[in-house]
Formats: structure tokens, C-alpha cells, sequence
């Protein structure tokens, strides 16, 4: 029903004890794998930052699929599970109210063309995915959307599928992923800042598709001040990483 959940269910997950994440990062690409260590646990395994080579126009990332397959020669795994990053200047979010009569299986039609007006572009070329939350008692449904270009999609598939062992699982905004990690680490924020990357680790726990669509239950002023400093530091683009990876056990 969701594009971007159906291409997640599609290209499918299964049980993992590693997993990566590759989040924006400048002109570059912040590349975090997690390892299981427990039922719950998780901890960076790995961190890397991933550069153009010199000459290379900003818009061409081909280069990510070499620069990937380098990193899978010192990995001795068969495949490596990868999800990626979109940020901000990438996407349209959007909420939209409808009312309580209107049919669950018309939503995605609605929300597909609210994203199409969004973006500038046919229905037809842009990807999706939304939460619907009640408000009220059978009054109306508020509906949470974010929307892409469905080319940008297509573009990280030819780079994955092209690095060799590397597997796409799944697509999701930058932000989510950062809250997502943000609400999982452990010592909270504060050790976002006071520890290295290499020394972080996770709690797991079921993802609210709400909270990862707007940010409720975020509302903390000086939980989201922290947040947006964390986020805009250096540590910022792996803490994203941090959350793609994540995604694998949520």
C-alpha cells in the first residue's frame, strides 16, 4: 500500500546480526554498520566516511558503488544490508486531514497525488509512505505524509545493485532515522557527544510510524534543542547511520 514500505517488504530484511546504514554527508556518505550483540543490544561495528574523488561533479554519486565494493573487500561477509539515507532538500512532507467516511483503501491514491503537487511532478513519478492517526472519536483521520522523486529511488538501486555484495533494504528520510537513533542510544544524547562513534550502542525497540513521520511525542523543547545541536555537529551524519542500520530490527 506504501511505496516506501512495499519496496521495504519487497527487497526484504529477514533476521540479521549486521547491518549498515549510508546517510548523507556533505558531498560525501557516512557508512555505520550495527552488530547484534544481544536480544536487545546493539553496537557500532564499524564506521567509515565515504569521499568523491577528486574531479567529480557533486550530482554524480556512481562513484559510491566502487567506493562501496572497496569497503567489502576487508568484510568477509556475503552480503552486506544497506539502507539509505534522503535528506531534507530531497523530499516534501506534508499532513492532510480526511474525513472518517472516506475509504482506508483510498488513502494512498490521495496521498499520491498531495505528494505529486508537492514535488512538481506526475503522480506516477514520485514514491511515498504515511501514517494515518484519529482525532477524535469517528470524526477524521489526520494523515502524515513524505514523498520523493521516484527517480532519486531508482538512482540509489543502480548504485547498490551495482556495488558488488552490497544489498538494498529499504529508503527513509534522514530525520526519521536520526530520532530513531537518538531514541535507542544509549546514555542518551548527552553520550552522543562525550563518546566516539566506534564506542556507541543501542537499545531496540519497535518504531511508532507517527514518530517517524513528524516527530510526536518529540515535543520536548530541551530534548529537541539538544537533538538539533547533535545533529548538526560532526557526529551528526552518523547518528543518522546510526538509525538507518537500526531499521534492520525495527
Amino acid at each position: 500500500m506504501q511505496a516506501w514500505r512495499h519496496l521495504w517488504q519487497k527487497m526484504g530484511v529477514g533476521s540479521a546480526r549486521q547491518a549498515w546504514g549510508l546517510a548523507p554527508d556533505g558531498q560525501g556518505w557516512a557508512l555505520v554498520a550495527l552488530f547484534c550483540d544481544s536480544a536487545d543490544l546493539l553496537r557500532v561495528h564499524t564506521t567509515v566516511s565515504l569521499k568523491p574523488p577528486v574531479g567529480v561533479p557533486v550530482i554524480d554519486a556512481s562513484w559510491l558503488s566502487q567506493a562501496l565494493s572497496d569497503v567489502s573487500r576487508f568484510k568477509r561477509l556475503p552480503w552486506h544490508r544497506v539502507t539509505m539515507g534522503l535528506s531534507a532538500h530531497n523530499l516534501a512532507m506534508g499532513q492532510m486531514v480526511c474525513p472518517a467516511s472516506l475509504p482506508e483503501e483510498t488513502w494512498p491514491a490521495e496521498v499520491q497525488l498531495e505528494v505529486a503537487q508537492a514535488l512538481n511532478l506526475p503522480p506516477e513519478a514520485v514514491n511515498f509512505d504515511f501514517a494515518a492517526q484519529v482525532l477524535g472519536v469517528g470524526a477524521v483521520h489526520h494523515i502524515h505524509w513524505v514523498g520523493c522523486a521516484k527517480a532519486l529511488i531508482q538512482d540509489y538501486q543502480r548504485w547498490i545493485g551495482a556495488a558488488k555484495s552490497w544489498r538494498l533494504t529499504g529508503v527513509e528520510p534522514a530525520m526519521h532515522a536520526a530520532r530513531r537513533a537518538a531514541r535507542a542510544l544509549l546514555g542518551g544524547l548527552p553520550s552522543l557527544l562525550q563518546q566516539a562513534p566506534q564506542d556507541w550502542q543501542f537499545r531496540w525497540a519497535q518504531d511508532s510510524e507517527i514518530d517517524d513521520l513528524d516527530g510526536a511525542g518529540m515535543a520536548d523543547e530541551q530534548w529537541e534543542s539538544v537533538f538539533r545541536d547533535a545533529l548538526a555537529s560532526p557526529a551528526g551524519p552518523r547518528l543518522v547511520a546510526s538509525g538507518l542500520a537500526l531499521k534492520a530490527w525495527v
